[in-house]
């Protein structure tokens, strides 16, 4: 279904002039889409509680339903972040607070995907309150969002940390992986949204680098990746301290 959508969202925008026109376009769709979302999730939801306990196939699709679900219902978040960053409306509300306890979550909320794809996870952070002039659930969007990717391009067996250190301007926070590696040729626009979108949803990342770009800038730091294939990449961020 999301690959669909993707599909047919591209040949919509194809058919239009201006980046006005694909912002609005983007924006019907995804209003369009929130009310069966809503439903689906709440019907799942529903039968998941009222299900037979021994009922494991029922629970099976169920659950195959909800993680759908999930995956759409954060697709159309995406895009309406893009457009908004497009746009230069994305919301950001930036104020100073200590990056530790943020990036901790960060990595608890992708603990359960990694562990069931035998990554190891990990967080090797300062104990000292590290402050930065952030979006706290901007910066969580960022991790989880880097980490998704990370996860699913390392193979069972290999390992990601995240890290974080202060820096004279503000915060420098790192997510390190032992990966496939991102080929030489991808390295220059692995951030760009209209690449990635060229690339097969196997080889690609995605909107959610595209998006981890913008919402860096939008709150004045800056993004960078090193990478060597076959042996992992490390996407750095900073976030300024004032």
């Amino acid at each position: 279904m999301a690959r669909r959508l993707l599909r047919e969202l591209d040949q919509g925008v194809a058919l239009l002039e201006g980046k006005e026109a694909e912002r609005d376009l983007i924006s019907v769709i995804c209003h369009d889409l929130k009310d069966p979302l809503a439903s689906i999730i709440m019907g799942t939801g529903f039968l998941r509680k009222t299900l037979p306990a021994d009922d494991a196939a029922g629970r099976r699709v169920v659950e195959a339903v909800m993680r759908s679900a999930d995956r759409m219902t954060n697709l159309v978040n995406d895009f309406h972040d893009l457009a908004r960053l497009d746009a230069s409306r994305l919301s950001i509300d930036a104020r100073p607070c200590d990056v530790v306890p943020l990036l901790r979550d960060a990595v608890a909320g992708q603990g359960a995907s990694a562990g069931e794809k035998g990554v190891t996870l990990e967080a090797d952070l300062p104990s000292a309150v590290t402050v930065a002039v952030c979006d706290r659930a901007r910066v969580i969007q960022i991790v989880d969002k880097i980490l998704v990717n990370a996860i699913r391009f390392t193979a069972a067996g290999g390992g990601v940390t995240v890290r974080a250190a202060k820096t004279d301007g503000g915060v420098r926070i790192a997510v390190e992986d032992t990966g496939r590696g991102i080929p030489a040729d991808h390295l220059a626009t692995i951030f760009d949204y209209a690449a990635n979108a060229r690339r097969t949803p196997r080889d690609g990342p995605g909107l959610g680098l595209a998006i981890v770009r913008g919402i860096v800038e939008a709150q004045r730091g800056t993004i960078s990746v090193e990478s060597r294939v076959g042996k992992g990449s490390v996407f750095t961020f900073t976030l300024p301290s004032v």
